[in-house]
């Protein structure tokens, strides 16, 4: 892989001007307790909390499209009424212009909510969902609208992505006034459906996963063969294709008559919600970029690779894609300070507690396993400081390190109970833990609360955290194994 190329490519996407076209909703996710079963009926009781707000469905895709640095347009419509103020003000502070959306006093804003209940021991779980009724295609004045909307706004665009999910405002009338515009202006177009994969006639790319790709075609997509059948059918109608496929990636079939797979990194997923999304915005910037397919396709299974990492629906920056493919030339646990803390800020919003401890780690042995694990149940996320070799030779001395610090970094990448790795080169790691504000601090068994720098203990005391002494197995260092190969 060619980093420097996409890191050119991907510092291109604040230069992109996207317009998204769809069904918008708002997603609400409330957070309680259940604290009881109700006097007035067998049902329990759920106190709330907190409430967090995010555009869904086409909104999402559009706040995707913004996270990745391009100037965004969102056209679709909402309701009269408080939810539709609250989906506007949460575009607003994800930077997606709302001049394009259409308000339609006959209508409610479309509504997907979630009740998530959990106690200090037990872990949040959905209790409940809510929805408005499924929305109708939108016809008269609210089309009307929407296609004045799209065509007012296509001379400062360069691309129009649909997004079509409830089958509301994706009507053939609006994505043949697409197609026309897009034509009259030179904009990409680039489609999704969850259901009609096959509905855009003329448009550059569509972005269904698998089985939307066979919903699309008429066929049932269980092996490569039935999908190589969908993908060339749905070429019938728009130019080229990017089927996603989960944890196999995703198939190009391109109007030249080939076809590429690009697979995408080995994951175990925490949540698949949205990443069709984050995969179509990706796509989409890339394109007007001046990416090729296949570059769309790689960034879009990079993209998706790191939402589906975290809970619930999440946009993807520039930034963290571009960080992304660095790592993965590396270490993939490997994090700067300035990243961890960025990463951390993020897990601590949903309840995490993070836990830190550092040391050099020059020859991996059992004791360190051992502390390590017992550490990691401190908490939730365990973020492991390394001493650089620099900092371990005026440590240690100059004999040592044994192993270089990317080998030792390598080496922790593979312990599951390690989630983040940190390199630095000053003695302390006072300024990392500044930075990082983990909840926790994970000494090992040599030190006592007294015999700890009382700068660290200052630091920890300022930042509501705590430290946890920690034991491996008495008698075992790297030390210990180097006298004992050299036989001293």
């Amino acid at each position: 892989m060619d980093v420097q190329r996409y890191r050119d490519l991907i510092a291109r996407f604040s230069e992109a001007r996207v317009m998204v076209v769809g069904d918008i909703y708002l997603d609400e996710n409330i957070f309680g307790v259940v604290t009881g079963i109700s006097l007035e009926a067998p049902i329990p009781v759920f106190e709330i909390h907190d409430r967090r707000h995010n555009p869904g469905a086409a909104g999402n895709a559009a706040c995707n499209v913004a996270a990745l640095g391009a100037r965004t347009d969102m056209v679709g419509f909402i309701g009269s009424d408080p939810n539709g103020e609250i989906v506007q003000r949460e575009f607003a502070v994800r930077n997606v212009d709302c001049r394009g959306i259409v308000v339609d006093p006959e209508r409610p804003t479309n509504t997907y909510g979630k009740l998530r209940a959990g106690t200090f021991n037990a872990p949040s779980q959905e209790v409940l969902r809510t929805d408005t009724p499924r929305p109708t295609w939108i016809a008269g004045e609210t089309e009307d609208a929407v296609i004045a909307r799209i065509r007012e706004l296509a001379p400062e665009n360069d691309a129009i992505v649909v997004v079509d999910q409830a089958c509301s405002v994706a009507t053939d009338r609006v994505l043949r006034a697409i197609v026309d515009t897009a034509r009259e202006h030179g904009l990409i177009t680039v489609g999704d459906s969850r259901e009609r994969a096959g509905a855009f006639h003329g448009f550059d790319v569509i972005v269904p996963n698998d089985r939307e790709a066979g919903h699309g075609a008429g066929i049932e997509v269980s092996d490569d063969e039935s999908l190589e059948q969908a993908g060339r059918q749905l070429l019938a109608t728009s130019r080229n294709a990017l089927i996603t496929r989960g944890p196999k990636g995703i198939s190009i079939f391109s109007e030249d008559g080939g076809t590429t797979h690009v697979p995408c990194d080995p994951l175990e997923p925490v949540d698949v919600t949205g990443a069709g999304d984050t995969v179509t915005a990706t796509a989409a910037v890339t394109l007007v970029a001046g990416g090729t397919l296949h570059d769309a396709a790689v960034l879009g299974n990079k993209a998706a690779g790191l939402a589906v990492m975290r809970q619930g629906v999440v946009t993807i920056s520039a930034e963290e894609l571009a960080e992304a493919l660095e790592q993965a030339q590396g270490v993939s646990k490997a994090r700067t300070s300035a990243q961890l803390a960025r990463e951390t800020a993020r897990l601590r919003e949903q309840g995490k507690t993070i836990v830190w401890t550092n040391g050099c780690f020059d020859i991996l042995h059992a004791g360190h396993i051992t502390y390590l694990l017992k550490a990691a149940a401190l908490g939730d996320v365990l973020v492991v400081g390394i001493n650089s070799d620099e900092s371990v030779r005026r440590v240690k001395g100059p004999s040592r390190p044994v192993n270089n610090e990317g080998h030792r970094a390598l080496l922790l990448s593979a312990l599951e109970c390690v989630d983040y790795i940190c390199i630095f080169d000053e003695d302390s790691p006072l300024e990392n833990i500044r930075e990082i504000r983990p909840d926790v601090y994970a000494k090992g068994g040599d030190y006592t609360l007294d015999s700890i720098d009382p700068k660290e203990r200052a630091l920890m005391e300022e930042l509501g955290g705590r430290i946890e002494i920690v034991s491996g197995i008495e008698g075992e260092s790297t030390s210990a194994i180097i006298t004992r190969i050299a036989g001293e």
